[in-house]
């Protein structure tokens, strides 16, 4: 099975199911995409997977996580540091897994559009942030659905950005931080002098700069859908069952490697149903994945 794309949709930790997934699937099918549209978290993953630092980056970040015990420190308010731990954290981890040479692999292979989600010109920093947040409180309301509708009806706009853009590791974790924008929790972040948030407001499932897939398509998504509306050309795959790791919880590294681990399950379970369906010529049926 050949794919053109490949789709890193948003998460937070649970984007690391994909690369558990990926970690699988990719030397199994030798995929090797044209192309791949990442957002938020799933943007991370992607650099870092495609860069072939994944296990030395996963292994300090669960490091790193272990050492931190509170994803607030209330304390921090009486000494004008940060109070939520969650930016520099993604930062240093970033950073740790892409150097130079890392970039330059990522340059030489397919093209890895991040999105960002523009707010309307009319609205300025705090009250894009005001904006966004409201917006994803209604869209979590819809969660069964795939589109992100709310903030597009406000006049927030996906940005498609290329890795290649990136010159140095420091602007690459500048753009991964951008697509994963969610202050307090990360550091308000600016592009052209305008405010940027994360790109998920904009699209579950972002799609190529022009709003389309492009070629066949394959979406890693991060949590199990009840229902998925058929797209040609395009294979939805998706967690067996919910990862169990939170969103933004910096302090479980168990549950980071659990999360990875129903990854890899999931992905073999995923490859022998392609396996067994080629060989009887038929299209592959996923019902919990497509």
């Amino acid at each position: 099975m050949h794919f053109d794309t490949i789709v890193f949709s948003g998460g937070g930790n649970r984007c690391f199911w994909q690369a558990g997934f990926w970690s699988v699937i990719e030397s199994a099918m030798q995929l090797r995409p044209l192309r791949v549209t990442a957002v938020s978290a799933g943007a991370a993953m992607a650099c870092v997977l495609f860069a072939g630092t994944f296990e030395s980056g996963f292994e300090g970040h669960k490091r790193a996580v272990l050492r931190n015990p509170y994803n607030l420190y209330v304390r921090n308010l009486l000494k004008a540091k940060p109070v939520f731990p969650h930016g520099a954290m993604y930062r240093a981890a970033i950073l740790a897994s892409i150097n130079a040479a890392a970039l330059e692999r990522l340059h030489q292979g397919p093209d890895i559009q991040i999105v960002v989600a523009r707010p309307p010109a009319w609205a300025p920093g705090r009250l894009a942030v005001v904006l966004g947040a409201v917006s994803a409180g209604v869209d979590a309301l819809n969660s069964h659905k795939l589109e992100a509708a709310a903030a597009r009806r406000l006049g927030f706009r996906p940005v498609h950005v290329s890795v290649r853009d990136c010159h140095t590791p420091q602007e690459l974790a500048d753009l991964i931080v951008a697509s994963s924008c969610v202050p307090p929790l990360t550091p308000l972040m600016h592009a052209d002098g305008m405010p940027v948030l994360d790109g998920g407001l904009v699209g579950t499932v972002p799609t190529g700069p022009d709003g389309q897939a492009q070629g066949h398509t394959l979406v890693l998504l991060t949590r199990p859908f009840r229902r998925l509306q058929p797209q040609p050309g395009t294979l939805y795959v998706q967690p067996s069952s919910p990862v169990p790791v939170g969103t933004w919880d910096y302090t479980d590294d168990k549950a980071l490697q659990a999360a990875y681990e129903l990854g890899q399950s999931d992905g073999a379970e995923f490859f022998a149903t392609i396996r067994a369906s080629t060989s009887r010529g038929s299209r592959p049926c996923l019902p919990h994945r497509c």
